[in-house]
């Protein structure tokens, strides 16, 4: 019997090593894909996909990717779109040499048996974006590979795929780089985020012109209720630099737009002055925003290129040989932080007052209790918002509670960021 046992077993283990095999031979290899990008010279912020494509559930994945430093200059591998960023992982690593111009992801998502935390992702899911610069010294019609490589970094990372542990060599396809021959115009923050409330936070309107202008216009539309315009300048631009003898500006923030036009000759004796053809990007003209001290929490927002913006309508266009042509557009995301964002009044940050925000206020004001948590936006207790915390900011708190007396200074009743800057602190 023990026999006969051991023997069905045998049998019944060598048919589900056949099964198994049948399966792997049916199996696809998984792909590791490049996107192709297209970008003019000097193009900075260009995300690259990565994807991977199996059939199998992955428990890890290696990439190594090299590319020429002297032509594409590697930022940082970006993983908050892609599959890895909703699921947790035991490890998980990327670096960036520039000088080399080579990128590694390594990520092991389930090390051991069962391999239960293993991830199926299918056809074409992202696993990053790869974040580079396009070099200034770039020329149209330049292809230049961004290449899956083998034995980058240190130490050395090699393509693979982990299924139940074990690796998997995969198919590879390499992206490119292709340069245009194309007329650009784009928005770049400045400093990349904004802070709710901020003062003339700097957008520089840039464009890349394959041949020399005599002039150009841009149209541009933003949220009202998030954004206000407060001018725009050319001032130690290539505008201002190559003379300039036409700048106009219309602003218009009830319905949430800029229009800029210049003409670089307009006036006698017509020396024939333009923006010179340079083949790498230039600043045009910088445009300031105002952000809105009335945003309560951190969000997004757009600053959009547009066609027949205003009235007569104006349209995003380069000047060429007494020729309007339509350039290429990038818009611009900012980020706009809610840091400092706060209810006067509201010393215990619920965003309601009450009896408690007046004893807090009190007891904060007198130092009558060392022990007691110090609040995290003293700016809140600043009732009267004269750039202090006083007896007075208390009294006045109680007597708009219980006496009818006055309302807090703004930002009430809705919270917001203070209008009137000081020196105390909000660490909300």
């Amino acid at each position: 019997m023990k026999i006969r046992f051991c023997h069905s077993c045998l049998l019944l283990l060598g048919m589900i090593c056949a099964l198994l095999t049948v399966r792997s031979g049916l199996a696809q290899s998984p792909l590791l894909e490049m996107a192709d990008v297209v970008v003019f010279p000097g193009q900075s912020g260009v995300e690259v996909p990565i994807s991977l494509s199996s059939d199998q559930s992955i428990s890890g994945v290696q990439v190594g990717i090299a590319v020429d430093p002297d032509r594409i200059i590697l930022q940082y591998l970006d993983l908050t779109e892609g599959v890895l960023e909703a699921i947790s992982v035991e490890f998980l690593e990327t670096t960036i040499d520039v000088e080399e111009g080579e990128a590694t992801l390594v990520v092991i998502i389930d090390s051991t048996a069962p391999f239960d935390q293993s991830l199926l992702v299918g056809t074409g899911a992202l696993l990053a974006d790869l974040v580079l610069d396009a070099s200034s010294w770039l020329v149209p019609s330049n292809i230049e590979p961004i290449a899956f490589s083998d034995g980058v970094g240190q130490p050395p990372v090699d393509n693979l795929v982990l299924i139940d542990g074990i690796g998997v060599v995969p198919d590879l396809a390499n992206g490119s780089l292709s340069v245009i021959s194309q007329n650009v115009l784009l928005a770049q923050s400045t400093i990349g985020v904004a802070s709710v409330g901020e003062i003339n936070h700097e957008i520089s309107l840039r464009g890349y012109n394959v041949e020399d202008l005599q002039g150009f216009s841009s149209a541009m539309s933003f949220d009202p209720l998030v954004l206000s315009c407060s001018h725009a300048s050319v001032e130690d631009t290539i505008t201002d630099v190559a003379g300039a003898e036409f700048v106009e500006e219309i602003i218009n923030n009830d319905e949430g737009y800029v229009i800029l036009g210049v003409l670089m000759d307009i006036l006698p004796p017509y020396a024939g002055q333009v923006i010179p053809a340079t083949g790498i990007e230039m600043e045009f003209a910088r445009i300031y925003f105002d952000v809105s001290t009335d945003l309560t929490s951190s969000i997004d927002t757009e600053i959009r290129f547009e066609e027949d913006l205003g009235i007569p309508p104006i349209s995003n266009v380069f000047v060429i040989q007494n020729q309007s042509v339509a350039p290429l557009t990038i818009d611009v995301t900012i980020p706009i932080v809610a840091d400092g964002v706060f209810l006067r009044g509201d010393a215990d940050s619920n965003l309601r007052l009450d009896l408690a925000d007046a004893i807090i206020n009190l007891i904060y004001m007198s130092n009558a209790c060392p022990q007691c948590p110090i609040p995290v936006c003293p700016k809140a207790l600043d009732v009267n918002d004269d750039g202090r915390i006083d007896i007075g900011d208390g009294i006045q708190l109680l007597n708009f509670l219980y006496l009818d007396g006055p309302q807090p200074q703004p930002p009430y009743p809705e919270a917001g960021v203070d209008p009137t800057p000081d020196n105390l602190e909000c660490l909300l």
